[in-house]
């Protein structure tokens, strides 16, 4: 922000729409709302810019973050030409954020109207539905990933196993992975490991009753 006041106040350099969108991100990610209101408000009103997609989507993910919900989507829907994937997308996080299952649920129907083949965007409608109870939303929007053949993303775990002649050897797994040869080990381990953790925690219960 020094910078760029210091370009526009003393070396009287107007900025592009490049800039001021990089002005923006970083409000976004620092948590600066009101230097980011005010840079957006100075696109249009000092710089005679006409706003791009992407400064409003900038903006509505600055205001969700900082859970403004509703002013985000009051200016999610001023956007020019109607709301972008990456817009509604930001809202839809920020609602599931900060618990505004009913903002959520607006968004959501509004994303699965622009056709999109995004598996996390599925995820996260489906999340939303499923939030508020409404099943038969969550089927049909499962439903709609098959027919477009969208499939979720594998999510990868790495653990560390150090270091195995000289080299830093790393194994990669997912969720029911059984591609290691000593997977039936693997699970015993865990499943002794989740009886320890249940022991130990039912322990703990006991052991807070006698305090209480």
């Amino acid at each position: 922000m020094g910078l760029f006041e210091n370009m526009v106040k003393n070396y009287k350099i107007a900025p592009d729409g490049f800039i001021l969108l990089s002005v923006l991100m970083v409000c976004g990610s620092k948590g600066m709302v009101q230097n980011g209101k005010k840079i957006f408000n100075s696109i249009f009103n000092e710089y005679k810019i006409e706003p791009w997609p992407e400064h409003y989507s900038c903006m509505v993910d600055m205001l969700g973050k900082a859970n403004k919900i509703q002013e985000a989507e009051h200016l999610m829907h001023l956007m020019p030409n109607g709301p972008t994937l990456s817009a509604l997308q930001s809202l839809l996080n920020a609602c599931r954020i900060h618990g505004d299952n009913e903002t959520g649920k607006r968004v959501a129907d509004l994303l699965l109207e622009t056709g999109l083949s995004d598996s996390g965007a599925f995820v996260s409608i489906s999340n939303v539905f499923a939030e508020r109870g409404e099943w038969e939303s969550v089927a049909r929007v499962r439903k709609g990933m098959r027919e477009k053949g969208v499939r979720k993303e594998v999510g990868f775990s790495w653990v560390d196993l150090g270091f195995l002649d000289r080299d830093l050897r790393v194994y990669k797994f997912a969720s029911d992975d059984c591609g290691h040869p000593l997977v039936g080990k693997i699970y015993e381990i865990v499943e002794s490991l989740g009886v320890e953790m249940k022991i130990l925690q039912e322990d703990l219960d006991v052991e807070m009753d006698v305090l209480v």
